[in-house]
């Protein structure tokens, strides 16, 4: 039950924002992969011995720990929750419990039928995002949905081209890693045409971090490959493809500027996870995960997540597997990637996926 769950929650994925379910009167939004993961969590929870092999792991004190917090800020603000819908808060710290079920499911899963689904996925989502760009490169019509406005930009399945950004460093990085060129390539000319600026920053760092873990210095003419690509390929007007602009720059220290305030007015417990669009009856959003995570649930929250990647980090010893994190977590640092849902997957999964058998395949 869990290996098909899995399975089904791999196929999934690739479909981001496609699929959706708009509760009626709610401004909630309910996604097939959310469902996925609550029933993954039941599965895990419904006999002794799975429950036992989840409270073994080395991974579940830390994270309970965390879980905690997360949900003693939220029950610390329940009347400042209930002015910005407690339903929505509710339903967003519901996520942060059910998707770590991924990270257990893989590690009682078919390993080789994990990574064979992974790869399957992990493709089926580059040539939605290539098709995205080529057939409708403007999506500035998404502006009336609450997203943001994009032109000639591959933004994919997620609606949003820092997130897909983060997906093609990432796993370009763990391509790169593994010596696989011809699949890192092609992922590094997707990631150049998100114009995602951070995304670029984080594959940079990690081609760097390889470079100095492996030596090989092919590695750096896949910088200059990316440069190359970046500086050549067509940009219509826009100021979403111009590199040097400065608007999004300035949002963010903004959006960072609140995030601290934010935490130092409610240092402790925070404001209470998935909070903030009290204070202002409307999406609020904090371009940082570690930000976001201070503000909404204070530094005992932050400083639980915090235990809980020190513990995670150290048992990895795997370089594709550790880049893969290490790059999700950098590009958190200058937008709440982390905890957006189809990243917050991919986190959990990453995490759990068998380091051996990534050598056999």
């Amino acid at each position: 039950m869990i290996n098909y769950l899995l399975m089904l929650a791999l196929l999934i994925w690739p479909f981001g924002q496609l699929l959706n379910l708009q509760l009626p009167g709610q401004t909630m939004v309910i996604y097939p992969l959310d469902l996925i993961c609550i029933l993954l969590t039941l599965s895990l929870l419904v006999t002794k011995p799975r429950r036992l092999q989840v409270i073994r792991d080395p991974l579940s004190q830390p994270l309970a720990l965390f879980l905690f917090f997360a949900a003693l800020s939220l029950l610390f603000n329940l009347q400042f929750a209930a002015s910005g819908g407690l339903v929505v808060a509710v339903s967003y710290l519901l996520r942060l419990f059910i998707y770590p079920s991924v990270y257990f499911a893989v590690k009682l899963s078919s390993p080789r039928q994990v990574l064979l689904t992974v790869l399957f996925s992990l493709g089926f989502f580059s040539v939605l995002g290539l098709l995205q760009y080529l057939i409708f490169p403007d999506m500035r019509f998404l502006k009336n949905l609450g997203f943001d406005d994009h032109y000639f930009r591959l933004i994919g399945t997620f609606y949003d081209p820092n997130f897909a950004g983060a997906i093609f460093a990432a796993t370009a990085l763990v391509f790169l890693s593994l010596s696989q060129w011809p699949v890192a390539v092609t992922l590094v000319l997707l990631l150049a045409l998100t114009f995602s600026r951070a995304s670029y920053l984080v594959f940079i760092l990690g081609t760097i971090y390889i470079f100095l873990a492996q030596k090989r210095r092919a590695l750096l003419w896949v910088l200059i490959l990316l440069g190359g690509i970046i500086i050549f390929i067509p940009k219509p007007f826009g100021e979403g493809v111009n590199l040097w602009r400065t608007f999004s720059i300035f949002s963010r220290f903004d959006s960072w500027q609140t995030g601290l305030n934010l935490f130092l007015q409610k240092p402790f417990f925070g404001w209470g996870y998935n909070t903030l669009r009290g204070l202002t009856g409307q999406r609020f959003q904090i371009d940082s995960s570690l930000l976001y995570l201070g503000a909404t649930t204070g530094i005992f929250g932050t400083l639980a997540f915090i235990g809980f990647l020190k513990a995670a980090l150290r048992q990895i010893n795997f370089l594709p597997q550790k880049i893969f994190i290490l790059a999700l977590l950098i590009h958190s640092l200058f937008n709440n990637s982390l905890f957006y849902i189809w990243l917050y997957f991919a986190f959990w999964l990453v995490l759990g996926l068998p380091t051996k058998e990534y050598t056999k395949s």
